[in-house]
């Protein structure tokens, strides 16, 4: 029994050891969050998505948005790491393993919340075993192409993070070991440029080309979201990966990041920014333009219904964040201004992809057919939030008990040799 209470104890302060009372809170909720998910993942595999408002007018829902969401601001992992090893920008290497795991986390739950959409979980290999391919090396199908590429991204960021994990503190005293990490990472550019090649594909391919191509929806139907995906991945995703340590820094207390990396990383995404805003003004001006009248409509009755115009608005008004604060360097200069302009990106991006799907199916693809509504139902929602839950409590464990910036370890290192 003394055995028993001993060990419940470690546990307690290996979890919450050296934590403030919110952030105690904070982490009670997340586990009941993750406890909601596990009750209600159980239910999905094994009773069916018949516990979802999705159906034959929303045959996807709330977990691709999801996959969307994940995919497209996990784009910042491939394009940090192409930036500091292909361009050698140094500056970045303190954010670059908190940059992989977020991307690995980005790509493990997308591929959860596919195994949730799929309704049979069990039949999740048919897509390896049955791929839909053409002749030669191009497939028939997109999906097919967007089933590898992200399985082929997903195995190169799990080699990116095995270093992370090998120079974990009791780890890292082995000498095969810590040679090991030690030429991992000295091969990790050819990682990176494989990487960006893959992603390159699956990103304009998910996060557009597979809409673009749709003729008969007119909401959907433009060539041009494949290169557009691409670009809001580049520049939502560096955006994305500026936030999380900073708001981990916060949390904690304490300065994860160096500020001028931050600096440098959201003046690259404010510059991309600027491109992907063209983008979208080119692709509202294509909508009103032709694709609106091919479909027998003007621009404003093809953006009605339930998730119309008001989302394009916000969009819009949100890109101001990123192309003032991030772009003009007396705001950028300013932490409040830069987290303002890097938060207001990503939710452009979001309310984007939303817009995207939401609208998307919501739209009849005939004039004198009705929109209609997705409302999520318990089940959607927690196994959403539970997902989101769980990345969250990752990279926690993470920042806790593995180098996750390791210019901080040698920080202290060098502090306890001066004592």
């Amino acid at each position: 029994m003394q055995k028993s209470k001993n060990l419940d104890k470690a546990i307690y302060e290996g979890i919450f050891g050296g934590t403030s009372k919110n952030m105690r809170i904070a982490l009670y909720v997340l586990f009941a969050l993750t406890g909601l998910f596990l009750i209600f993942a159980i239910q999905i595999l094994f009773w069916g998505l018949g516990y979802t408002d999705m159906d034959n007018n929303f045959t996807w829902g709330a977990w691709i948005i999801g996959d969307l969401g994940l995919v497209g601001l996990g784009g910042g992992a491939f394009t940090t790491g192409y930036i500091l090893y292909i361009f050698r920008v140094d500056k970045l290497r303190p954010i670059i393993n908190s940059t992989v795991l977020i991307g690995f986390m980005c790509y493990l739950f997308t591929f959860v919340f596919l195994l949730f959409d799929l309704g049979q979980p069990l039949r999740c290999w048919f897509g390896f075993a049955y791929p839909n391919w053409g002749k030669g090396v191009y497939p028939h199908s997109m999906l097919t192409e967007v089933f590898f590429c992200l399985s082929f991204y997903f195995c190169v960021l799990i080699v990116e993070l095995i270093p992370v994990i090998l120079e974990h503190k009791v780890l890292i005293k082995n000498k095969i070991i810590a040679a090991i990490a030690h030429y991992m990472h000295l091969l990790m550019w050819t990682m990176a440029a494989g990487g960006t090649f893959l992603s390159f594909f699956h990103q304009g391919s998910l996060g557009g080309g597979m809409w673009g191509v749709l003729y008969a929806k007119t909401v959907w139907y433009a060539p041009h979201f494949f290169y557009m995906a691409v670009v809001a991945a580049m520049a939502g995703g560096t955006s994305f990966m500026t936030l999380i340590p900073y708001i981990a820094g916060k949390i904690l207390n304490k300065e994860l990041v160096p500020m001028e990396t931050y600096q440098i990383l959201t003046r690259i995404s404010g510059f991309i920014f600027i491109f992907y805003f063209i983008f979208r003004i080119y692709d509202l001006y294509m909508v009103a333009n032709v694709y609106a009248p091919m479909g027998g409509r003007n621009f404003f009755d093809m953006w009605g219904g339930y998730y119309g115009f008001w989302m394009v608005v916000i969009e819009l008004i949100l890109f101001m964040g990123p192309l003032v604060f991030l772009n003009i360097k007396s705001f950028r200069d300013q932490e409040k201004f830069m987290v303002t302009g890097a938060a207001c990106g990503v939710g452009a991006i979001v309310i984007s992809k939303l817009s995207v799907l939401l609208h998307g199916f919501s739209a009849p693809n005939f004039p004198w057919k009705d929109f209609t509504a997705y409302t999520p139902t318990i089940q959607e929602w927690s196994i959403t939030l539970g997902c989101f839950a769980v990345m969250i409590l990752i990279y926690m464990a993470f920042v806790k008990w593995f180098p996750l910036f390791p210019h901080l370890e040698h920080h202290h290192d060098e502090h306890e040799a001066h004592h």
